[in-house]
């Protein structure tokens, strides 16, 4: 019988050996380190110095970098604004000179980013400074890499640093809380924990912020130590549920094996719940597409600029009207095989809908970023009814089963078949497109409605319900029911 995990649930009523610590005054076990011995107060930040690791508040809102929390909530209107993740380039970090002589990391920091000492301890702290270096040693032709050093004390003589002075924030899903964390937690054992991930909160690092992510998050608010978890899998920042975490490298390695349908390895079996809206039910069964396969880059599409952020393109059957199943324009990629199960697909509730407008107003309210998901979007329409008698389109409460697992591949599919997710303002504009055609007039269509979408800074309706790996079954509520 198949072992079955639940958020809300103690971890350590699902786990096989459990790490329990008898918290100080009785009460029931934690499967987390003893908070008893620690002192009650934590050492103020003194100039110049970062408050000890297990003193870190964690509270909504409130990091434990308070002067970036200020950046956030006030940033200098004479910064470029950030209008998607992914437009984090050149203009939003700083490279020094050669340092003249050893100095300070802070100091070198608050020299490069023009900031102050404080600011740049934060910075420092955040994961968001780089040294320049050779991993396979300095001369002509040989690479040059860029390592964090967020536990450094002195740049040495002759580096070059790279400061992010505006990282990425993700500060209202990371510190939640200890207790709330805790309450996310679905399973542990000394292998892996498993976790409820918030919306609006990366399952891996961002490149200029090297803590606010789901694992980094857990370990700060739990008092774990870094790099106590390991990220196996990845869900989209905008899309909550299941994530597994290893604790040790044999764990990763086997549920790597497993998503890679290893031989010998234990079956692993994914599924989704969704708010789409469409004008009709989507049709359960089987739903197969094709996937863009690349490539990516300057010239990429028809000589234009296509970076990995944007929408992926589907078609409907491996050759299209080629007559090949290449990525086009003689890549000789072949576009990648999508398929999923529609188990079922229902009238939301009025209760559902309001749950996750509700939702999603608070989210949308934080990002401070204008919205605009597609005209039949309830979120955009201010239509407050899931549908029935009127002619638009409707909302539905959708649940599928993945067969393989691509990038965006659940929202890639449904949108494709005119059901694109509510909050999903990427795929919005690829409501009922295929490109089944690859000439020029395709491709202009294509890129018109990829140029519409927007990477989403909210959360978009889809959860992440059940991981079933072997025996083991993993499973989260949707936050809308």
């Amino acid at each position: 019988m198949a072992e079955v995990a639940r958020a809300g649930a103690p971890a350590a009523a699902f786990s096989s050996r459990p790490r329990t610590v008898r918290i100080a005054g009785g009460g029931a076990p934690s499967p987390y380190p003893s908070t008893s011995s620690r002192p009650t107060r934590c050492p103020r930040r003194r100039r110049g110095l970062l408050v000890p690791f297990g003193c870190r508040a964690s509270t909504e809102a409130s990091s434990p970098w308070p002067l970036l929390d200020a950046v956030e909530d006030d940033p200098d209107p004479s910064e470029p604004p950030r209008t998607t993740p992914s437009s984090a380039g050149a203009a939003h970090w700083t490279v020094s000179e050669p340092m003249s002589r050893d100095t300070d990391a802070a100091s070198a920091v608050a020299s490069t980013a023009d900031v102050s000492r404080e600011l740049a301890a934060e910075l420092l702290d955040v994961g968001a400074v780089y040294a320049e270096c050779w991993p396979e040693g300095e001369g002509e032709g040989k690479p040059t890499r860029w390592r964090r050093i967020a536990d450094r004390k002195i740049v040495a003589k002759g580096e070059v640093i790279r400061v992010h002075k505006r990282p990425r924030r993700y500060r209202h899903a990371c510190w939640l809380g200890a207790d709330a964390w805790r309450h996310r937690v679905v399973h542990e054992d000394d292998a892996i924990l498993v976790v409820n991930k918030p919306h609006r909160l990366p399952s891996m690092a961002h490149e200029s912020n090297g803590v606010e992510h789901c694992a980094g998050c857990l370990e700060r608010s739990l008092g774990l130590s870094p790099s106590t978890l390991r990220v196996t899998h990845r869900l989209d920042s905008s899309t909550s549920g299941v994530l597994v975490l290893g604790k040790t490298a044999t764990a990763v390695r086997e549920f790597n094996d497993s998503v890679a349908k290893t031989p010998g390895s234990k079956e692993i079996v994914k599924s989704y719940a969704a708010l789409v809206y469409a004008k009709h039910a989507v049709p359960l069964g089987l739903m197969t597409h094709w996937m863009y396969p690349g490539p990516f880059g300057p010239g990429a599409f028809h000589g234009r600029t296509l970076r990995r952020s944007r929408a992926r393109l589907v078609r409907s059957s491996a050759d299209g009207e080629r007559g090949d199943d290449t990525g086009g324009q003689g890549t000789g990629k072949r576009w990648k095989r999508c398929e999923l199960r529609v188990v079922s697909c229902d009238r939301a509730t009025q209760s559902q809908v309001d749950t996750w407008r509700t939702l999603f107003d608070r989210e949308l309210e934080r990002a401070r970023k204008p919205f605009d998901g597609g005209a039949d979007d309830p979120l955009v329409s201010g239509g407050d009814s899931p549908g029935g008698d009127s002619p638009g389109a409707s909302v539905w409460a959708v649940r599928v089963e993945l067969v393989t697992g691509r990038t965006h591949q659940v929202r890639a599919q449904l949108a494709a078949a005119g059901a694109p997710l509510l909050g999903d303002s990427l795929y919005a504009p690829m409501a009922g497109y295929l490109h089944d055609r690859d000439d020029e007039r395709a491709a202009e269509e294509a890129w018109g409605r990829m140029e519409r979408g927007t990477v989403p800074d909210w959360p978009v309706a889809l959860h992440a319900e059940t991981l079933r790996w072997g025996d083991s079954v993993f499973s989260t509520s949707p936050p809308w029911d």
